[in-house]
């Protein structure tokens, strides 16, 4: 009894690519071929077949099919091995349960993380902040942003002042008016950390070409959402602190 190439696909239940890839890769040895030039499976291709389509439907890379079916002493620690990589599988994938399952009973976007989410919150609802806090939850280390965010919603009065005055500045402020802006919001920025005894995060450099590809992205981002007046304001600050 013989078979085609299809006829062992089907009865080995893959198809007719993997069986081509078996023989590529030398886990299934060519057949002998008719006249007419088309291969003649035997039984022996059949069973090993077969063998192969087990092994990989466990989870096993075809180099590990290789030695296995060489040699049935090789299976105690290559079982091993695939069930190690099952047990990170699993866990990752019952992380992502949990995330999804976190995103349904929040009724969150899913393109937002957790930290972008937090971000977001501190951020406010203007147009470019949902852009920004996706950015900095890339940005910043995971266990640095619940802090970025509390420092941010405790930002005092003269802070938030200075932030509602950015966003409504014209595109053709004066240059009076913007270093006036700049100097408050310099002032205000640094009476603020000094309360919260932290630095000025890093983030901001890059505003006139950074260090980095993060910090440009930040500041490419920066350039997308502020106008020429607003971007002024915003490089006039970070070199108050940047030129300390």
């Amino acid at each position: 009894m013989a078979w085609s190439t299809r006829q062992l696909a089907d009865l080995t239940g893959v198809t007719l690519r993997t069986i081509r890839h078996w023989h590529d890769v030398g886990l299934l040895p060519e057949p002998e071929r008719l006249s007419n030039g088309y291969k003649q499976y035997t039984a022996q291709h059949l069973v090993l077949a077969l063998r192969i389509a087990r092994l990989a439907s466990l989870g096993f890379r075809l180099d590990q099919v290789a030695p296995m079916l060489a040699s049935a002493e090789q299976s105690a620690p290559l079982l091993r091995d695939v069930r190690a990589e099952l047990d990170e599988r699993i866990a990752a994938l019952t992380r992502l349960r949990a995330d999804l399952d976190g995103l349904i009973e929040a009724g969150a976007a899913p393109d937002l993380s957790p930290e972008a989410v937090l971000a977001l919150d501190a951020l406010g609802a203007d147009p470019g902040a949902r852009n920004v806090a996706i950015l900095l939850a890339r940005m910043l280390p995971k266990g640095d942003m619940p802090g970025f965010a509390r420092t941010m919603q405790n930002a005092p009065r003269e802070l938030t002042a200075v932030n509602e005055e950015l966003l409504a500045l014209p595109p053709h402020a004066s240059e009076a008016t913007v270093g006036e802006l700049a100097d408050r919001g310099a002032a205000a920025i640094a009476a603020f950390l000094a309360d919260q005894g932290t630095a000025l995060p890093q983030l901001s450099a890059g505003l006139d070409g950074g260090a980095g590809p993060g910090l440009d992205a930040m500041a490419a981002l920066l350039r997308e959402h502020l106008n020429p007046a607003q971007l002024r304001v915003m490089t006039q600050i970070m070199r108050q602190f940047t030129d300390e």
